[in-house]
């Protein structure tokens, strides 16, 4: 089960980069490996929503409910997999001022149980899952920095 890190400088106020990264609806319009997100139920301090991603490589979509306890007072998201493809999606997302910008950070957890898949193929997920991450974060800078 791969554990993912990864955190980006934004040049850019900390409520404003918050503000993309809690608009999670607005994620198909600039991260091209999600198709969707809809959110299904919403509450004073998060939702629960429907996730589809796009796996190229794999020729593959990926598709699960997902709960975020959004934390306003400290700038933080916890988020986990309810159901769907994957075994095991969960995390957290920081969001941090440092110095005249802002310091996001994620950490997550990934497990997709494909059947007929392999360690290389796992490797493959893993590799793929940090890209991603990596490229939602520099289009969320750019989003902010906007």
């Amino acid at each position: 089960m791969p554990k993912i890190e990864t955190d980006i400088f934004i040049p850019a106020p900390l409520d404003t980069v918050y503000a993309v990264g809690k608009d999670i609806e607005k994620f198909p319009e600039f991260l091209p490996d999600v198709e969707s997100v809809t959110i299904l139920e919403r509450s004073a301090t998060g939702w629960t929503s429907d996730w589809v991603g796009v796996v190229e490589k794999l020729n593959r979509k990926v598709k699960w409910r997902e709960e975020d306890v959004w934390d306003d007072a400290t700038h933080t998201c916890t988020f986990r997999a309810l159901s769907g493809d994957w075994d095991k999606y969960d995390g957290v997302w920081t969001f941090a001022a440092e110095g005249d910008g802002t310091r996001m950070r994620m950490e997550l957890e990934c497990d997709i149980n494909v059947p007929m898949i392999g360690a290389m193929i796992k490797a493959l997920i893993k590799k793929k899952m940090t890209a991603n991450l990596e490229a939602q974060m520099v289009a969320i800078k750019a989003r902010a920095e906007a």
